[in-house]
């Protein structure tokens, strides 16, 4: 099983970073696949992308990418 992780990197003026968030969905969705998951991970991209984009004052960096998802062992 996998699941889409984002990540969101604020950058400063003089170009470093300032912050960092590491992001997961909500409602805890997860694929089967790898693949399955890259191709929503590529839909959240773009839309992280345009939600990030309306701000221009902001810069940014943004990784979204699928991990596989832990089972707790207990």
């Amino acid at each position: 099983m996998f699941k889409i992780v984002a990540i969101i990197c604020l950058i400063g003026y003089n170009g470093h970073l300032l912050e960092c968030t590491k992001m997961t969905e909500i409602d805890k969705r997860t694929f089967h696949t790898k693949e399955a998951c890259i191709d929503d991970a590529q839909i959240k991209f773009k839309q992280l992308s345009e939600t990030l984009s309306q701000d221009p004052t902001q810069r940014y960096t943004l990784k979204v990418y699928c991990e596989p998802e832990l089972k707790n062992s207990i």
